[in-house]
């Protein structure tokens, strides 16, 4: 099921501050092929390709996940399985569907 971007925002905007997940709670780390870049998220740093930068909040709510980062920048990751999840710029709007990629 594929979420709009209103209805993921909406969902994701009722979660509630989490201390950061532990690599078990956090199933979208590793490397993901998201069409425009491969992205790549450790429990401490996500990187579009630019540098690592450092997650400093991870919200979860559902399965849903907003990892907020230094000057308000959030983005939203849903429907989070073994092998894809979506992707969502909080600031643009932009969403991406993403294929996880092997170690």
């Amino acid at each position: 099921m594929r979420l709009d971007v209103l209805t993921f925002t909406a969902v994701i905007s009722l979660a509630t501050a989490a201390p950061g997940l532990a690599a078990g709670d956090a199933p979208y780390i590793g490397r993901w092929d998201c069409g425009v870049a491969t992205f790549s998220f450790t429990t401490e740093s996500y990187d579009s390709g630019e540098g690592p930068m450092p997650i400093r909040k991870v919200d979860k709510e559902d399965g849903n996940y907003i990892l907020s980062f230094d000057d308000n920048y959030q983005i939203g990751l849903s429907s989070v399985t073994k092998t894809s999840m979506q992707w969502l710029s909080m600031a643009s709007g932009d969403t991406f569907d993403c294929k996880r990629l092997k170690p």
